[in-house]
């Protein structure tokens, strides 16, 4: 019978943890934080931010944007920017980066800031109102002569339309042409200022404000925007009317009649979104 000789015992091996350097881990943490992905978009979307640097110089749109941009820096999540992103908003901001690629060769320059805006809203905005400030950074874009263009007659007849039965209410016989209202052989028109739009960009500024400052959340922020957007409307088409009544004599009409009566109005429009968000506020508690 052949002898077997019993082989010494092996020692389990203890497993080395693996050798990182700290500058590495340094490395790694500061590439996975929002402040390294707001730098690469930055960096990468430098022609977006070449266009809005031209746009601020060339007269064709008031610099009324910085003030919303000035806002979002105010409320911009400064103690969160070493914190890493969520999967969530990896994979959110990747999907953003892939259509601002697509759209890029072919999308007008507006629409490619709006998607580079978005990009930046998924990498940057605070938890808890990311919709309302990353609307103050599209708020920020000189939007408004582009919707003046596209939206100011539709917007300038409608308003005529719809101040035509308001002023019959009170026994005018107003009829109402384009953007022209005509009573008793005068003429009214409608002109731009009083589309409305840049009533209502301040207004949705406001609602912004308010509902980063109240840290309203998503679907909170876009009732605000619907309500605030809402009552613009009203007060646009009553001021219409009300400047009817100035143009053609049937009310004093001062110097400074004009500029009183959208400045009463969009107050009063202002106290209704701060009620309105205090609501809100208190509906979520």
């Amino acid at each position: 019978m052949p002898l077997r000789f019993a082989s010494p015992p092996r020692r389990a091996q203890r497993s080395r943890p693996a050798c990182t350097s700290p500058f590495v881990t340094l490395l790694h943490t500061l590439l996975s934080t929002r402040a390294a992905a707001v730098l690469a978009l930055l960096l990468g979307g430098w022609p977006v931010l070449r266009w809005l640097v031209l746009r601020l110089g060339d007269g064709s749109d008031e610099p009324h944007g910085l003030a919303a941009f000035a806002a979002a820096l105010f409320f911009a999540p400064w103690a969160a920017w070493r914190e890493p992103l969520s999967p969530h908003r990896h994979s959110l901001l990747a999907a953003s980066l892939l259509v601002y690629c697509v759209a890029f060769p072919f999308a007008p320059t507006l629409v490619r800031a709006l998607l580079f805006v978005v990009a930046l809203g998924l990498a940057a905005a605070p938890r808890g109102f990311a919709l309302a400030w990353s609307a103050l950074l599209a708020l920020s874009l000189p939007v408004v002569a582009t919707l003046q263009f596209y939206l100011g007659y539709p917007l300038r007849a409608l308003t005529a339309f719809l101040a035509a039965p308001l002023l019959s209410l009170g026994g005018l016989r107003v009829e109402a042409s384009g953007t022209t209202l005509s009573w008793a052989g005068e003429r009214v028109i409608v002109d731009t200022p009083c589309s409305g739009l840049r009533m209502l960009w301040t207004g949705l500024v406001l609602a912004a404000v308010l509902a980063c400052r109240l840290r309203l959340g998503a679907r909170d922020t876009l009732a605000l925007f619907r309500h605030a957007a809402l009552a613009v409307f009203v007060a646009n088409t009553l001021r219409a009317t009300f400047i009817f009544c100035l143009e053609t004599g049937l009310w004093p009409n001062p110097s400074w009649a004009h500029e009183t009566v959208g400045l009463v109005l969009f107050a009063i429009v202002a106290l209704g979104v701060v009620a309105l968000a205090e609501r809100r506020v208190t509906a979520s508690v």
